[in-house]
């Protein structure tokens, strides 16, 4: 059994709100009170992340507590946080310590019609499924993150980091799967278009939703070349099945870690 589905599931129906207060990063001032859903924050403020709070876009500078274990707890939590005009002038760096080489095209051709996946472009193929095959290759450009990462250490992480890794030693990598029989193993619920935040939608794009897990793409010729994961909490029965199915590792390169069953 999967237990953070079961919890995530649990919390949906008894939702925890948290005692969120925010202040103004440069002038002190306290910017509002709010009540905000445990869901709604991150399981932990250790790296650049921008929230919208009451239909306000900020962008956190520190936190207090920095993890969801402790401010779950306590159900209290402030931020500083910066607004769109403030950021301009503030001397913070990159949002991911690194990006892909290739950016999608983008396209208004709707190939699905069950529902859209909405990703920004810092979250763009950063938690990729590839060939296990692939290892050795994928080292080496991990070997090319990790020191931007040890330099964050010590700093604040929400300020951004210093330089970040363009990839290109695994941009032709993919996962070339038969779409069909990827759809079959894993039962979508729903089949759906992904489009780039601020954006159109991406060129042969699509979004699954299973059981377990959301999966996001590109398609071209019926062959899956490129596959990814919003989001990862935990090895389970079909992350092991795709795993193993089709010879596959998820790397978190924001996290320059491998996931291997």
């Amino acid at each position: 059994m999967n237990y953070a589905k079961v919890l995530d599931a649990a919390l949906q129906l008894f939702p925890r709100k948290i005692n969120v207060t925010c202040i103004n990063g440069i002038t002190g001032k306290m910017v509002g009170k709010y009540k905000i859903g445990l869901e709604q924050l991150p399981s932990a403020f250790d790296k650049p992340v921008t929230l919208e709070i009451a239909g306000h876009v900020w962008r956190v500078v520190q936190a207090n507590p920095v993890r969801a274990d402790d401010f779950s707890i306590f159900k209290k939590l402030t931020l500083h946080v910066l607004d769109n005009e403030q950021l301009k002038d503030a001397p913070l760096g990159y949002n991911v310590p690194t990006q892909h080489m290739l950016q999608p095209a983008m396209t208004t051709n709707l190939l699905y019609h069950d529902y859209t996946l909405e990703i920004s472009q810092d979250d763009w193929l950063q938690m990729e499924f590839l060939p296990v095959s692939a290892l050795p290759q994928i080292q080496e450009e991990l070997a090319l993150i990790d020191p931007i990462l040890l330099t964050e250490s010590g700093s604040n992480p929400l300020l951004g980091y210093d330089s970040m890794h363009i990839r290109n030693q695994t941009a032709n990598l993919g996962a070339n799967i038969p779409f069909d029989a990827f759809c079959a193993a894993i039962k979508p619920q729903k089949i759906g278009n992904l489009r780039l935040k601020g954006n159109r939608f991406i060129e042969n794009g699509f979004a699954l939703q299973s059981d377990n897990y959301e999966y996001y793409g590109t398609v071209d010729n019926g062959y899956i070349t490129h596959l990814c994961l919003p989001s990862f909490d935990c090895i389970d029965d079909e992350f092991s099945q795709v795993a193993t199915t089709w010879e596959l590792l998820l790397v978190n390169w924001c996290s320059a870690n491998v996931i291997m069953c």
